[in-house]
């Protein structure tokens, strides 16, 4: 790629197959304070009008282009007044690294364009955004192709919330002897999804229905139903302090609203001023250093991503508090 289209002063570039390391953001006001990312664009030009044109209310754009015709056309629309494009291969961990040094907890919003697009892992969304920021269309949807009754087997015999059965969940389905799925087997499908789906939603979490979906579960095709399950799959792999929902969104750069699976970033309740209370009534005693035991493990590990270990010890936290420190609470001891 031509160095000096790099030099481009609203072109950041952590891959170094594609030129010159540089990731310095121009001291503009459009880039002070929390940002937006789009994931899957800023080298295409569709229906005569680039990335750069149709997305101009985020502030970054991601890609690794492809296409140096397309992404040139892109570059001649940058401007001083954003978006940026930057140049990252998100499956590099190093790259990656890198990206979440400069940008951790600076993203109100992230999202991904609808198809084939790149998308961040769990942990660099949780480490991405902001306190109340969002992040939609997170994951890939399969374009693989497999016999219903292996994945009614698959379902039957229970799965693991991995990113691998993630992808099973949305895969292409086709009856015996065919390569579409026949009324019958879409009825039995229908059937069996809305039953785990509602399972899971009552057990989850972290991720789960808005009562619009909710309630609507009996008039989705098939392939929405998987949409929905492959959404709900994910919640022993999300952070503690990411909390999904499943419903109807609509991010800026679309024209109508689908059903997406959108996370926000919340920071659990550690009851800090009702331990203190506790501790000014009742001394430091053993049941606020069990707390705060447990508390000091509970940050431990979402500081290093140990999903199911955080989650674990919170419910140790709420089990503990509720137990041991909220029934000797008084009105006149809470906080003003």
């Amino acid at each position: 790629m031509n160095s000096l289209t790099l030099q481009n002063p609203m072109i950041m570039n952590y891959s170094p197959l594609h030129g010159p390391i540089r990731h310095t953001i121009p001291p503009i006001p459009s880039f002070f304070g929390n940002l937006t990312l789009l994931l899957g664009a800023g080298d295409i030009v569709h229906n005569g009008l680039t990335n750069v044109e149709q997305f101009g209310s985020y502030n970054i754009l991601i890609c690794l282009p492809s296409n140096e015709e397309s992404f040139l056309k892109n570059v001649e629309k940058l401007t001083d007044s954003g978006p940026m494009i930057c140049i990252i291969d998100v499956s590099s961990a190093s790259q990656m690294a890198l990206f979440i040094e400069h940008f951790r907890g600076r993203f109100s919003v992230i999202d991904g364009h609808w198809g084939h697009v790149p998308h961040f892992s769990l942990d660099t969304l949780e480490a991405l955004l902001t306190e109340g920021g969002s992040a939609s269309n997170i994951f890939e949807q399969s374009i693989n192709i497999v016999n219903i009754t292996t994945f009614l087997t698959w379902i039957k015999n229970e799965y693991i919330n991995s990113y691998s059965n993630i992808a099973m969940s949305t895969t292409k389905l086709v009856s015996n002897g065919s390569m579409v799925l026949n009324e019958s087997d879409a009825r039995n499908l229908q059937s069996v999804l809305i039953e785990k789906i509602r399972f899971m939603n009552s057990c989850n979490k972290n991720i789960h229905l808005s009562e619009e979906v909710l309630v609507s579960l009996p008039s989705y095709p098939y392939y929405t139903l998987q949409k929905i399950f492959g959404s709900l799959l994910h919640d022993r792999i999300t952070p503690l302090n990411l909390l999904g929902t499943v419903g109807m969104h609509r991010p800026a750069w679309a024209s109508e609203e689908k059903i997406e699976l959108v996370l926000r970033k919340s920071s659990p309740f550690f009851w800090e001023n009702l331990l203190a209370a506790y501790s000014n009534t009742y001394g430091r005693n053993e049941h606020v250093e069990r707390a705060e035991l447990i508390l000091d493990g509970i940050r431990h590990d979402m500081e290093h991503y140990m999903i199911w270990q955080s989650k674990a010890k919170y419910a140790t936290f709420l089990k503990h508090m509720r137990n041991n420190i909220l029934p000797f609470l008084h009105p006149q001891d809470l906080p003003a």
